[in-house]
């Protein structure tokens, strides 16, 4: 019998769409609080197989739902209600296209009769997000019919799919018509309607990882015949592993049987080689370790000298599609495959010879650099932000199943410059490099600390910090094991690298923006233990009593001045 209630009604569509979706593999939502997006945000908190995290601020909820995304390779839902709280998730929706993580939004709309009228948190959400969703669909108000019910399931499975094997955000656009608010009883039947006693009690989402999903269990596909060749012939073959490359890829196990130097432009890549900014920023080193081959994995690379080099080295490069532009910042890409390179045998691939000599020159040259780096660092008595992970990071790197996240700007750069090559590689990292935005970076690392309930650590910068301060709110009555390492540079040293010819007033204000706010007094307000370091001598200590509590803030007191001499003097 159909339904005549339409908050009953609601609520059954939106039990529905939450069903197809947990059967698709969906297992956490981010919902903010509205009152039109009550039927989803009920169907969603009663669902059992669903955990449901409550988060105020929506533009934080967004970037939760990304990080739990980039941690598990699986999407994450973000329910907002209607107007303007859907244009706050604009920022994660961006990054997740640019990073190819899968993202699923939820918002909820007024029904067509109220659009257009001035009607209150009514605005145009078709579409809202213009081009960045890989899959956009609005599902029209609530019809209680089986055919509509049959689609409506069949939405909540396109919806996962296309998160995963297109490589970004989805948008499902869900109006409602009030009254909203649906009886006891109705939940109770609804509830008992989706017990999810015909789920599959194996399926793990978590063993998922990205696009990985998609690949049939039967096999990887072969190289392209003329990609083989290209390697077959080859006497100086270089992988550069940029960020979101998984460690688990085929393309990195060849690469070492094969003495192959893999430079890396992200953590967690075994035997990888993280200190080449430090020898491609010599012209000289960089024409004499040029490649006669490149095979480029994950997203675009960080450093700018590595950067450099791909435009420089006029050579065959052969770039993987791991993301679903094709990406080429340096526009030095020769040879485009449009699949992600662990989707490909890698194991019986040609050339049947190692190159030993070739990836011993870089290795030398490589732990060389570091060597004169430590030596630098060990005789500057300030505290600068190398210092900062070049201490903190050995610690990391022995604990058990230790994840990190680390912000834009500076903090990743220095993550892979100053940090020894031994720690980093040991290391996930977690970075919102799609975009490359400061926004959201602590909501991203809740996000991250949330789905995979493993001890988390956040590297960011002050003003990153204070970016995003809204996500502390979100620690209050979690368990979470996160603690947030603050580099305090009082502003936006970053852009000492541009070519100002004077550093005035308008320079300072507008450009570096330095800050002076008090962070301890922001942990105090937030309930979470806090302390500071302001030597490089303190920083041991500061970590370790930092370590007797779960969750906690680590401000670092840095030096600007002399953590842009220690850059430079790379």
């Amino acid at each position: 019998m159909p339904v005549s209630d339409p908050a009953a009604l609601s609520l059954k569509w939106s039990f529905h769409l939450a069903d197809s979706l947990y059967h698709s593999g969906v297992r956490h939502a981010f919902i903010s609080p509205g009152s039109r997006s009550t039927p989803l945000t009920l169907a969603l908190a009663h669902y059992r197989g669903i955990t449901c995290h409550s988060v105020l601020d929506e533009r934080s909820a967004g970037f939760m739902a990304l990080g739990a995304a980039k941690e598990t390779g699986f999407p994450a839902l973000f329910v907002c209600t209607s107007g303007t709280a859907v244009s706050n998730a604009f920022p994660a929706v961006t990054e997740a296209r640019m990073s190819a993580t899968p993202l699923i939004v939820l918002s909820a709309d007024r029904p067509p009769s109220m659009q257009a009228t001035g009607s209150s948190q009514t605005i145009d959400q078709i579409k809202i997000f213009g081009n960045y969703p890989v899959f956009f669909f609005d599902t029209g108000e609530p019809v209680d019919s089986p055919i509509d019910f049959r689609r409506l399931a069949r939405l909540g499975s396109q919806a996962v799919y296309y998160a995963q094997s297109r490589g970004g955000p989805v948008h499902l656009n869900l109006p409602f018509r009030k009254p909203l608010e649906p009886g006891i009883e109705q939940i109770k039947e609804c509830v008992k309607n989706y017990s999810q006693e015909d789920s599959d009690p194996s399926f793990n989402p978590a063993r998922f990882h990205g696009k990985l999903a998609i690949v049939p269990d039967d096999g990887r596909m072969p190289l392209p015949e003329t990609v083989r060749k290209m390697i077959t012939g080859c006497k100086r073959p270089m992988v550069i592993a940029g960020p979101g490359s998984d460690p688990r890829s085929p393309i990195f196990g060849w690469s070492r049987r094969h003495a192959i130097p893999v430079l890396g432009e992200t953590g967690n890549i075994a035997e990888s080689i993280t200190k080449h900014p430090l020898l491609l920023g010599d012209v000289t080193k960089v024409r004499s370790l040029s490649p006669d081959l490149v095979i480029r994995a994950g997203g675009e690379p960080i450093h700018r000298p590595t950067l450099t080099a791909l435009h420089y080295w006029h050579i065959p490069q052969i770039r993987f599609g791991d993301l679903p532009e094709l990406n080429d910042s340096t526009l030095s890409v020769t040879h485009q495959v449009l699949h992600p390179a662990e989707t490909y045998d890698w194991q019986h691939m040609s050339p049947e010879q190692t190159f030993t000599d070739w990836h011993r020159l870089w290795m030398d040259k490589a732990q060389n650099a570091e060597a004169v780096q430590t030596e630098a660092l060990d005789k500057e008595r300030l505290l600068t932000d190398g210092h900062v992970y070049r201490h903190l990071l050995p610690f990391l790197a022995d604990t058990p199943d230790i994840r990190t996240v680390v912000s834009n700007s500076f903090p990743i750069r220095d993550f892979l410059l100053f940090g020894l090559q031994d720690d980093v590689n040991k290391l996930p990292v977690a970075v919102n490099r799609g975009a490359s935005g400061i926004d959201g970076v602590t909501s991203t690392a809740v996000g991250a600390a949330i789905a995979t309930g493993k001890p988390t650590v956040l590297f960011t910068g002050d003003l990153a910090f204070l970016h995003d301060v809204t996500a502390l709110n979100n620690l209050a009555g979690r368990e979470l094991n996160l603690k947030i390492v603050i580099i305090n540079n009082r502003g936006g040293s970053i852009f000492r690298m541009l070519p100002f010819e004077e550093r005035d007033e308008v320079y300072t204000r507008f450009i570096e923006t330095p800050q002076q706010v008090g962070l301890s007094e922001i942990a105090r307000a937030h309930h979470l233990p806090f302390e500071r370091v302001e030597t490089p001598e303190d920083l041991a200590g500061g970590w370790k009593r930092l370590a007797s509590h779960k969750t906690g803030i680590l401000e670092c007191l840095t030096s600007s001045s002399a953590s842009m001499h220690h850059r430079n003097s790379v």
